[in-house]
């Protein structure tokens, strides 16, 4: 039997040329699409988590919104009063609340995130330093300003400030990485702020009774407070609708794949009627000639699922790393998206081939041969 189909792929290169590419196009849709999901949740995981708190705090207004912009580093029109910072270090079970500032400004005339905080920040934080003095620099800030330890600054927007680089990070590979942390009063001079904070960062003293803190907490004007993982639970959600409409697309391109194998191998069953005569009369059942068009089916199949796979690999490095929530997201390539991606080309090729199977099953031999 193996010899039969390649040397019918032999005598048809290209038809099966575009049954293999037809396939791949989808498959490759497919594994594209799984590895940058599984690399966006990841990053959105790994952003969230890292923030170090176990209750948000937040200016009145859409949580989701306000909290991408504090991870990109992006000042928001809404902010909370720096006076009510007291009244919330006074709340029961409040451990650590760091006040955080950010917002674009000019670190030399380049535009980059401005992050002020104070030495509150490091214990939530695993930087391994002992105090916030000076400017801090993210590795990947640090890399792309072209700076190093000893470097003198200029901070500018609303206000022109001179510091000097004290210190550089190790990599984190989140958005730590592309911050400049300053001192809180420096952010709030420079970003126009003075007297307002961005969010507030809250550790609680028994993580268990986080919600009566953070109902207590949400108590106050102005201010809302919320679990990071619910902010994580709903920026899944918004994702999953955008996945939904790309899992959508990546299903008509599986089924244009589908319905390309099937025409190729309806008319594999129309030119190879003789070969097919000859087969049936030389004792070949019915049963023999139908494997054979699955078996061939699903061979072209696989080869078209592993060429998609590669090609699949291969456009991902080249797509933008951004998550569409402007986060960085490296796509995450794993066995059980490879595995997924085998299995929906082997299910293509078995039912691309099934009608054109049973069409050359039920070929008369007697009067095949006749019509040759």
């Amino acid at each position: 039997m193996t010899w039969i189909i390649l040397a019918n792929a032999k005598k048809r290169k290209a038809r099966v040329v575009m049954t293999v590419s037809g396939i791949a196009i989808g498959v490759a849709t497919l594994f594209a699409l799984l590895a940058l999901s599984a690399g966006i949740e990841q990053a959105l995981d790994r952003e969230i988590s890292g923030m170090g708190a176990h209750i948000l705090l937040l200016p009145k207004g859409c949580p989701y919104e306000l909290t991408l912009s504090l991870m990109q580093g992006s000042d928001a029109f809404e902010h909370i009063p720096i006076d009510v910072l007291p009244e919330i270090r006074a709340v029961d079970n409040v451990d650590v609340a760091v006040p955080v500032v950010v917002g674009k400004a000019k670190i030399n005339g380049q535009l980059a995130s401005l992050y002020g905080t104070t030495d509150a920040i490091l214990d939530v934080r695993q930087w391994e330093i002992a105090t916030l003095e000076g400017v801090v620099l993210g590795s990947d800030a640090a890399e792309k300003l072209s700076l190093a330890v000893g470097d003198v600054i200029t901070i500018s927007l609303y206000s022109d400030v001179q510091m000097e680089v004290t210190r550089i990070l190790e990599p984190t590979y989140g958005r730590d990485d592309t911050f400049i942390f300053v001192p809180i009063e420096v952010a709030q001079l420079v970003l126009g702020l003075d007297g307002r904070l961005s969010a507030v960062l809250i550790r609680t003293e028994v993580v268990s009774d986080s919600t009566k803190t953070q109902y207590a907490l949400g108590r106050m004007s102005d201010i809302q407070a919320v679990p990071p993982s619910d902010i994580f639970e709903r920026l899944m959600e918004l994702f999953a609708s955008i996945k939904q409409t790309l899992i959508l697309i990546t299903g008509i391109a599986i089924v244009a794949g589908v319905m390309t194998t099937m025409n190729t191998m309806t008319m594999a069953v129309f030119e190879r009627k003789k070969e097919i005569g000859i087969l049936r009369a030389l004792g070949s059942t019915k049963m023999n000639v139908f494997k054979l068009f699955v078996t061939e089916s699903l061979f072209l199949s696989l080869i078209g699922g592993v060429v998609g796979l590669v090609a699949g690999y291969v456009a991902t490095l080249f797509l933008p790393n951004n998550s569409g929530f402007g986060l960085e997201a490296t796509p995450v390539f794993s066995a059980w998206t490879i595995l997924i991606c085998l299995i929906v080309a082997m299910v293509v090729g078995v039912a691309s081939s099934l009608y054109p199977a049973m069409n050359a099953a039920r070929t008369q031999p007697i009067k095949t041969l006749r019509e040759l």
